[in-house]
């Protein structure tokens, strides 16, 4: 029997489940333009998603003297891919989506220092753990594009660690 937890997005498509068509990464995630930082997603699951930005001049947080964007902005491109699966989860339940928060991080490793301008980066984040309450922790790697994200050789590795997350629909919740 398959497990229903490691379904790909062209399986939950063919079941008539989710079409990722429908939907903008605005639709998504609760961020408004600009800070809208992915540009795509490519492939989600049940329990990961792959989300892509090209790095061109009129990125948020490009830097000329860089030639690209620091990797330290990987932190928010991994939030938002995070908040993507998140709204996909939500969409396909016929639930609202959730305000999501960056509780931390756990190593952030940057073995390069800049997402290089004219390259195009994947973002993968994989859920480890989710409780009721909103809790979450996933593995996440910013890699250099690539045609099969789910085996990166560790030299397309740019940043990889780990982050805690919480969801609530009640702001209210955050101060009790």
């Amino acid at each position: 029997m398959e497990n229903p937890d490691t379904k790909t997005s062209k399986e939950i498509v063919q079941e008539g489940l989710f079409s990722l068509a429908d939907y903008s990464v605005n639709d998504l995630i609760p961020h408004s333009p600009p800070m809208v930082l992915i540009e795509r997603i490519v492939d989600f699951g049940n329990e990961s998603l792959v989300a892509e930005i090209t790095i061109v001049e009129d990125c948020k947080f490009y830097d000329s003297d860089l030639e690209g964007v620091p990797a330290w902005v990987g932190i928010e491109y991994m939030s938002q891919a995070i908040a993507a699966f998140a709204g996909i989860h939500a969409k396909k339940e016929s639930r609202a989506i959730k305000l999501g928060f960056l509780l931390g991080t756990r190593k952030y490793q940057m073995v390069k220092k800049v997402f290089k301008i004219n390259k195009t980066y994947g973002i993968i984040v994989k859920q480890l753990y989710k409780d009721d309450s909103g809790l979450a922790s996933f593995e996440c790697k910013i890699v250099e594009q690539s045609k099969q994200y789910l085996t990166i050789p560790e030299d397309n590795i740019c940043v990889q660690t780990k982050l805690n997350v919480f969801e609530t629909n009640e702001l209210q919740d955050i101060a009790e």
